[in-house]
C-alpha cells in the first residue's frame, strides 16, 4: 500500500468533513459512504469484496456494521459505524462485550472522523484495552497515515496488529506509466550505467564489500538503472531494494516470501516468519505490498540484499553502495 495514497485519502476525507460536516451528522449512510468506506478501502479492506468484508455482522445477536475478515474467512476484527459527531462514549462497553462473547479479538468504532480500536480480550481498564484513537478532523495527514496502519489489511488481518513505530521507508519506484513492460526475473533489462560508476568516487560493488560490526552504513545505494537513494541505516538497504525491485515488476507477490533461512523471511507481505512467530520489526516498504525484517545486523542486511536481487535475476556486483572516505 503506497502511503502517499493513505495521506491523499485522508486529505480528501478531511475536505469532506469541512465542506460537508452538517449533512453527515445527519445520517450514518452518508457517514459511512463519504468518510468510512473510503478510508477502509485505502487501508486494503475493499468494502465491496465479501471475501474481505462482511456488512451488517452477526455478533452475539446483534449486527456489526463491518467484519473484516482474515484470509480464513473468520473476523479479525469488527467495526461499529456512527453518524459523524455522535457520542461513542456509550458504545463502546456494549461493543468490547458482545466482541468478547462472540470470540473476536479486535473491536473498532468511528464516527467517520474519530476511530478506535480495542484489544478486546486484553486484561485492564478501557484505556488499556486502547490500541487506536485518532481524529481525522483534527491530526496531520502524514502523522494519522502512520497510525492508521495498525488497520492496514496485512497487519490487522495477522492477529497481532503492530503499531508503525519504525520509520516507513519511502522508496521512490518510477510510476507505473514509465515503467518499462514486466519482464521475467530471468531476462532483467537493465541501462549500461553501472558500468560507468569509478571506484575512485567513493562507490563500491555490493557483491564484493565486507561488513565488519561497528561499520557505519553507507551513504547511498545506486541500482543499475542509475536510481539512487540516500542512506541512514543498513536495514535501509534491504528496504530501497526491495522498493526498486517492485518498481521493476520483478519482485511480486507472487514470488514472495523470500527467506534468508528456515526460520526467517527477508520479505513478505505480512510480518510472519515460517515459523509462525511474528517480525520482530516490521518495516512496511511505501509503494509496495511487502514488509521487512527490520530487526537485522549489518551483515544480515547486505547478505539479504544479495539475496534479494539473486532471487530476482539481478548480479549484486550490478548495485554500487556509496560508503565513507
Amino acid at each position: 500500500m503506497p502511503l502517499d495514497d493513505l495521506v491523499s485519502v485522508i486529505e480528501t476525507l478531511q475536505q469532506r468533513i469541512r465542506d460537508h460536516g452538517p449533512t453527515l451528522r445527519e445520517n450514518e449512510t452518508r457517514t459511512r459512504m463519504a468518510l468510512i468506506d473510503p478510508l477502509l478501502t485505502a487501508l486494503g479492506w475493499d468494502v465491496s469484496d465479501p471475501a474481505l468484508v462482511t456488512p451488517e455482522y452477526n455478533v452475539s445477536g446483534r449486527w456489526a456494521d463491518y467484519a473484516l475478515l482474515r484470509p480464513d474467512g473468520q473476523p479479525a476484527a469488527t467495526i461499529e459505524a456512527k453518524k459523524l459527531s455522535e457520542s461513542l462514549a456509550s458504545h463502546r462497553m456494549q461493543m468490547l462485550n458482545y466482541s468478547n462473547a462472540s470470540g473476536v479479538e479486535y473491536a473498532g468504532l468511528t464516527d467517520g472522523d474519530h476511530w478506535e480500536l480495542y484489544e478486546v480480550f486484553q486484561r485492564g481498564q478501557l484505556e488499556d484495552r486502547r490500541i487506536l484513537d485518532v481524529s481525522i478532523a483534527n491530526m496531520p495527514a502524514h502523522e494519522l497515515a502512520l497510525k492508521l496502519l495498525l488497520l492496514w489489511r496485512p497487519n490487522l488481518a495477522s492477529g497481532q496488529p503492530v503499531a508503525a513505530e519504525e520509520p516507513i521507508f519511502t522508496v521512490g519506484a518510477t510510476p507505473t506509466s514509465e515503467l518499462e513492460p514486466a519482464r521475467s526475473a530471468a531476462e532483467p533489462t537493465m541501462s549500461p550505467l553501472a558500468n560507468a560508476v569509478s571506484p575512485g568516487d567513493g562507490w563500491v560493488v555490493l557483491s564484493s564489500i565486507i561488513v565488519e560490526t561497528g561499520d557505519k552504513s553507507p551513504k547511498a545505494v545506486r541500482f543499475p538503472d542509475g536510481h539512487e537513494h540516500q542512506m541512514r541505516s543498513w536495514i535501509q538497504l534491504v528496504g530501497h531494494t526491495v522498493g526498486w525491485l517492485s518498481s521493476k515488476a520483478l519482485l511480486a507477490e507472487g514470488n514472495v516470501p523470500i527467506a534468508s533461512s528456515n526460520k526467517r523471511f527477508i520479505v513478505h507481505t505480512e510480518p510472519i516468519h515460517p515459523t509462525g512467530k511474528r517480525f520482530n520489526q516490521r518495516n512496511f516498504i511505501t509503494g509496495t505490498p511487502f514488509v521487512i525484517e527490520g530487526n537485522t545486523s549489518s551483515k544480515a542486511a547486505v547478505s539479504n540484499a544479495k539475496k534479494l536481487l539473486s532471487h530476482c535475476g539481478i548480479d549484486p556486483a550490478t548495485v554500487h553502495l556509496q560508503v565513507e572516505p
